[in-house]
């Protein structure tokens, strides 16, 4: 999952003939915003509601804690199965965790979308922000680190004719967690709807470390998108100016979980992002990561594969993704990424990488990303 770092900044006031309707709602364990430009008040309105309607529904599906979703059953199934039977599951949801897959795939397991046993173990999901933990029990965490760090896929999705199952391919598959890859998704089902069904042209929704910029603002400018400062998140050091893209940011110092070693008595914050390759919270040169792509929407047009459309998605699980990279290993990533042959991995980015000599405490790289840096004189 993705830390809050990102704060939305052009929401204006409505001017005659055009109606500017904000809406905000809690989704997805996060504060989430909607700003949506129309002809009318009462059709704004109905296009929020709707919005919040959608992020219900895949927060609903996708979410390993709610019992009535098809993620939860899954795991529940992936648990006790000898991995001789399949599972049966819905189109969509066959289609994001094929996604997932192929994110890890792509990543070389720097994304992996079966961490949730690991996850577990550290208590990352606690609600409570001031409970204090203990370090992982060491053998259900080996057992639990042997099973992720396989090579080949934890899980297979099948199709028969318009019917998807899952079924697990090692006896008591490692529990799903989408945590990494669910708000840039719920971003692409609200484009379908946006793009696709209202035919709206101009729309900003964010889930504080996702973003999706439609069009432009009510003054015809692009929509300008805060980024916390890493070290001082009460300020804003920066900002994205960004049409017809999805923005996601990946970062661990605003969650965390604290954690007492028995040994020595001693206290240390963890970070909240998982490193698949030691199943120990990231600890790297990086404070953050921010993954910029076109929409998907506009992604519409390039022949590829639906599923792999799903730009919210794909940036949400890249910035996680290259966050556990680290900053070498992240540059070299994007300079490999073959755009031709792969369009739906076409995305820019952001690194945030610390450094204790400089008196902000770190140093920004912009990698084709049109970044506005804010003077720290001027928020004093």
């Amino acid at each position: 999952m993705c830390a809050v770092l990102i704060l939305c900044l052009s929401i204006l006031p409505s001017c005659s003939g055009i109606s500017v309707q904000d809406e905000s709602f809690l989704a997805m364990d996060t504060m989430a915003e909607s700003t949506v430009i129309t002809t009318s008040d009462s059709l704004g309105k109905e296009i929020n509601q709707n919005i919040k309607d959608i992020c219900g529904e895949v927060e609903g599906r996708i979410s390993n804690t709610i019992e009535t979703g098809e993620i939860f059953k899954i795991n529940e199934f992936l648990k006790t199965t000898d991995h001789t039977s399949a599972y049966p599951i819905s189109k969509e949801t066959a289609d994001l965790l094929n996604l997932a897959q192929y994110m890890r795939t792509q990543t070389n397991g720097a994304f992996n979308p079966s961490l949730g046993e690991i996850i577990d173990l550290w208590d990352i999901n606690d609600p409570n922000p001031d409970a204090v933990h203990k370090l992982p029990e060491k053998n259900a965490f080996d057992v639990a680190l042997a099973k992720i760090q396989t090579p080949f896929s934890l899980y297979e999705i099948y199709q028969n004719s318009d019917e998807y199952s899952i079924a697990g391919n090692i006896p008591k598959s490692p529990k799903i967690d989408l945590g990494g890859i669910g708000k840039g998704y719920a971003l692409d089902c609200i484009d379908d709807y946006l793009v696709g069904e209202q035919s709206l042209q101009n729309a900003l929704v964010s889930f504080s470390s996702s973003v999706l910029a439609l069009g432009k603002n009510k003054s015809g400018d692009l929509w300008t998108i805060g980024i916390k400062d890493p070290v001082n998140p009460d300020k804003i050091c920066g900002y994205v100016s960004a049409t017809d893209k999805v923005i996601s940011v990946s970062g661990g110092y605003e969650r965390y979980i604290t954690i007492i070693d028995d040994k020595t008595g001693k206290s240390k914050n963890y970070c909240h992002i998982i490193d698949p390759d030691t199943g120990y919270p990231v600890d790297n040169d990086l404070l953050c990561v921010v993954v910029v792509m076109s929409a998907k929407s506009i992604k519409q047009s390039v022949d590829i594969q639906d599923r792999y459309k799903n730009s919210g998605a794909i940036s949400d699980a890249l910035s996680t993704a290259l966050y556990v990279m680290g900053k070498d290993k992240a540059i070299e990533f994007y300079n490999k990424v073959d755009y031709k042959n792969n369009p739906q991995m076409d995305f820019d980015m952001i690194l945030f990488v610390k450094n204790d000599s400089v008196p902000r405490g770190y140093d920004i790289l912009t990698l084709n990303v049109m970044f506005t840096e804010i003077d720290e004189s001027s928020q004093s």
